[in-house]
C-alpha cells in the first residue's frame, strides 16, 4: 500500500481556501501513485469548533466542503471532521472515495444499531454518545470517536484512530489491521512526550503499539496552532517492529508519502533514523507557533508586548520575535535602574526597531493623580492600560508576560499580577516559571539575545512564606512550582503537600493564594495549553466556600468499611409508610429504625461483590488522589525522569 500523509496548518471556518489546500495536496499524492491520504484531525473544522457544532448553518457549510472535495480528489482519503448527531458533537472521520465522503463511525454505529425507524436509531445513537461521552479528554467539548473502526481500503485493512486511547484497541487485539491510521485530535503537551510524534520514537514511544498491534503505524500530525492547541508535525510511518519507514519535519508542512509492504517481516532496508527529542525545544517552538499563529491567523499586524528587564518578559519578547520576525514586533520599555539598562539590551539584541520608552516617574505620577499614591497595582494597571491602546490603535496582539505561577499566585503579597486584562494572549500562560528560565537558557545556546540580568531576575512571588526554604530565588521557585504541579496537574491535597520543605504554613498560604485569585484569573488573557491540566481546566468554583484539609483517615476507613459491609450483606429497604389519612397530620416521618440507606441487590451477586468491595474502594480512592492519573500511558510528569524542575 502506497500511502501520503498531508501534514498541513489550515486555518478553521476558511473551508473554501482549506479545500483548495487540500485538493492540492491530492494532486501530489495522485502523481506519487497514492492508495490513501491521510489528512490530520483539525485540519477541516479545527479541533474543536464548540458552540458553532450546534450551528446548522456552520455544519451544512463543513459538510458541503467535504462533498466538494471528495469530487476533486481522485485518491481516497481520511478526513477527521465534527457532526453533531441527535445533538451531541462527536469527532468522525470521512472516507472520501468515488466522489462521495462516507461518514465512518455514524456508519459503524447505524450499522450496530441494525434497521428501525429515524427516532429509534437517533435513540440508539444517544445512547452510545451518552455512555462514552467526555471519557477522555478534559476541556473538550465534542465527544471522542466512539469505537476505533476498520475499512478495506485496496484489499488492505484500514484501522482508524483519533486518540492514543484509540490504539489500545489494536493493541490488545479488540481490532485487527494490516495498517492503523493515527490522527490524534489532542495538541502537543510537555507532560506526554508521545504527543510531539516523530521525535518521541527516539525515546521508544509508539513501539510497543506497532508490536503488539501487530500493523503498520501511519501516524498523521498536524502542524499550527488553534486556539489553545498547538501541533508539533512530526507525522510518520513505522514498520510492526518499530522501524521508521519514512517520518515528516517538527513544525512545518509537507506531503509525507511511504510504499508499505504489509506482508514484509524486516527489516527494513532504508530505515530512517528518528529526530532526537528535547523538551524545552519543542516547549519553546510550541509557544512560537502559537503566537505567529495567533497573529497570521486573526489578520493582525504583529504583537505588542512591555519590556522590563525580567525573565518573563524577556522570554516573551524572545519568542515574539522568533514568531513574527523583529518588523513586526512593539516593544514598550518600562523599567528603572539595572532592569532599565537589561530592557534596552534586549531589545538592541533582539533588533527591535518600535520601541517606545514610559518613565516610571511618569506613571507613579499619573498613579499618584488618580488617588493611587504610587502604588504597584495601579502602576501595572496603568502600563498595562497603554499597551492595550498602542496594540488596538497598530492592530497588534497584546502579549502578557503571565506565566502558569503568577497566574496561579501572583507576584506580591498585596497585589495580584498587575491588571492583564488589556493583554490578550500569554504566550507562557500555562509554563511554570521554572520552566520558563529553563527555555530561556536553551534559547540562549542558540543565540545570546537574553541579557544574563533578565535570565537572574525571576521575581518570585513574596508573601509565601518561601525565604525560608532556600537561600536561592531559583530553589524557591523551584519548590514553589513543584508544590503548584501537584496541586493542579496531579491534584494533591493539603495532606500530601504538607510535607514539602514550605510545611503545613506555607502550603496553607499557597493554596490560600491560589484559591483567591480564581476570579481575577477568568478575566485574564488566553494561552496555549501544553501541559496536563492547564489552570482554566483546574478552576473551581469561585463562590465555594469548602476550605480544603487534611483528611480524617480514621472516618474515610469507617465510610469505605460501611459501604463494603452494604454491599457484602445487602439489607431490604424499608417500605414506604402509608399516606396518612386526610384527618391525620401529615408529620415528617423519621427513618424506621435509624437504618442508613442500603443497596438492593439478590443475595448471589452480593455473595459475587463483596469479597471485590474493598479491591474496588481502594483503586477509587487511589483515583481520587491521582496516583493513577495517566499511568496507563505511561507519561511523565515534569518533576520525575525528564522534567526540568529542580530535585531540591
Amino acid at each position: 500500500m502506497k500511502i501520503a500523509i498531508a501534514q498541513m496548518n489550515s486555518t478553521p471556518g476558511a473551508l473554501d481556501a482549506t479545500v483548495s489546500a487540500m485538493a492540492a495536496y491530492g494532486r501530489r499524492a495522485e502523481e506519487l501513485g497514492a492508495d490513501l491520504l491521510v489528512f490530520g484531525a483539525p485540519v477541516l473544522m479545527g479541533p474543536d469548533p464548540m458552540g458553532l457544532a450546534a450551528n446548522e448553518a456552520y455544519l451544512l457549510d463543513a459538510s458541503r466542503s467535504l462533498a466538494a472535495l471528495a469530487e476533486k480528489l481522485r485518491v481516497p482519503a481520511l478526513v477527521p471532521y465534527t457532526s453533531n448527531i441527535t445533538g451531541t458533537p462527536v469527532y468522525d472521520v470521512a472516507y472520501l472515495r468515488d466522489g462521495a465522503a462516507v461518514p465512518i463511525s455514524l456508519t459503524s454505529m447505524l450499522d450496530a444499531i441494525g434497521p428501525g425507524d429515524v427516532e429509534t436509531v437517533a435513540r440508539g445513537i444517544r445512547e452510545r454518545l451518552d455512555a462514552d461521552a467526555g471519557a477522555e479528554g478534559q476541556g473538550q467539548q465534542a465527544a471522542r470517536l466512539i469505537d476505533p473502526a476498520v475499512i478495506e481500503v485496496g484489499g488492505v485493512d484500514v484501522g482508524i484512530a483519533l486518540s492514543l486511547g484509540d490504539l489500545d484497541a489494536f493493541a490488545t487485539g479488540e481490532l485487527e489491521a494490516d495498517v492503523v491510521c493515527l490522527m490524534p485530535v489532542d495538541g502537543y503537551d510537555t507532560d506526554d512526550e508521545m504527543t510531539c510524534l516523530a521525535p518521541s520514537v527516539s525515546d521508544g514511544c509508539f513501539t510497543r503499539e506497532a508490536a503488539n498491534a501487530d500493523a503498520w503505524l501511519a501516524v498523521a500530525g498536524a502542524s499550527g496552532a488553534y486556539d489553545d492547541m498547538t501541533y508539533c508535525g512530526g507525522s510518520f510511518v513505522m514498520a510492526p517492529w518499530g522501524e521508521l519507514a519514512a517520518a515528516a519535519s517538527s513544525f512545518g508542512e509537507e506531503l509525507l508519502f511511504c510504499d508499505i509492504d504489509v506482508l514484509s517481516e524486516g527489516p527494513l532496508p532504508e530505515a530512517v533514523e528518528p529526530p532526537a527529542y528535547d523538551r524545552a525545544t519543542t516547549l519553546w517552538r510550541c509557544v512560537a507557533t502559537s503566537v505567529r499563529d495567533q497573529v497570521n491567523k486573526r489578520g493582525l499586524s504583529g504583537v505588542a508586548l512591555v519590556a522590563d528587564g525580567s525573565l518573563a518578559s524577556a522570554a516573551v519578547a524572545a519568542v515574539a520575535v522568533d514568531a513574527v520576525g523583529p518588523l513586526r514586533v512593539h516593544a514598550l520599555v518600562h523599567a528603572d535602574g539595572d532592569a532599565l539598562a537589561d530592557a534596552r539590551e534586549l531589545v538592541r539584541n533582539l533588533r527591535i526597531r518600535d520601541v517606545d520608552e514610559v518613565s516610571a516617574r511618569d506613571l507613579e505620577a499619573a498613579a499618584e493623580a488618580l488617588g493611587g499614591d504610587g502604588e504597584e497595582g495601579l502602576v501595572a494597571s496603568l502600563l498595562e492600560a497603554r499597551l492595550g491602546a498602542l496594540a488596538s490603535a497598530g492592530e497588534l496582539l497584546a502579549l502578557s508576560c503571565a506565566d502558569k505561577t503568577m497566574l496561579a499566585v501572583g507576584e506580591g503579597a498585596d497585589v495580584p499580577a498587575g491588571a492583564v486584562r488589556s493583554c490578550a494572549f500569554a504566550p507562557f500562560g500555562d509554563v511554570y516559571r521554572t520552566d520558563v528560565a529553563a527555555v530561556a537558557r536553551m534559547r540562549n545556546t542558540v543565540s545570546p539575545v537574553i541579557p544574563t540580568g533578565c535570565l537572574a531576575r525571576l521575581r518570585v512571588p513574596s508573601g509565601l512564606g518561601l525565604e525560608q526554604v532556600a537561600q536561592s530565588d531559583e530553589l524557591r521557585l523551584s519548590e514553589l512550582d513543584a508544590l503548584l504541579l501537584l496541586r493542579i496537574e496531579r491534584g494533591a491535597g493539603v495532606g500530601e503537600l504538607a510535607g514539602s520543605k514550605l510545611g503545613e504554613k506555607g502550603v496553607s498560604l499557597v493554596l490560600g493564594r491560589l484559591r483567591a485569585l480564581e476570579a481575577w484569573r477568568r478575566q485574564g488573557p488566553s494561552y496555549p495549553v501544553v501541559s496536563a491540566r492547564s489552570l482554566g481546566e483546574a478552576q473551581r468554583p469561585v463562590m465555594d466556600a469548602w476550605e480544603d484539609h487534611v483528611p480524617d483517615e480514621a472516618a474515610a476507613a469507617r465510610l469505605v468499611s460501611s459501604v463494603v459491609d452494604v454491599i457484602a450483606h445487602p439489607r431490604q429497604r424499608p417500605s414506604r409508610p402509608a399516606a396518612p389519612s386526610p384527618s391525620s397530620p401529615s408529620a415528617p416521618q423519621a427513618p424506621m429504625g435509624g437504618m442508613p440507606l442500603a443497596f438492593t441487590m439478590p443475595p448471589e451477586m452480593a455473595k459475587q461483590l463483596g469479597p471485590r468491595a474493598s479491591e474496588l474502594m481502594g483503586y477509587l480512592k487511589e483515583l481520587s488522589d491521582g496516583r493513577r492519573l495517566r499511568g496507563e500511558s505511561g507519561r511523565m510528569w515534569p518533576g520525575g525522569p525528564g522534567g526540568m524542575f529542580s530535585d531540591n
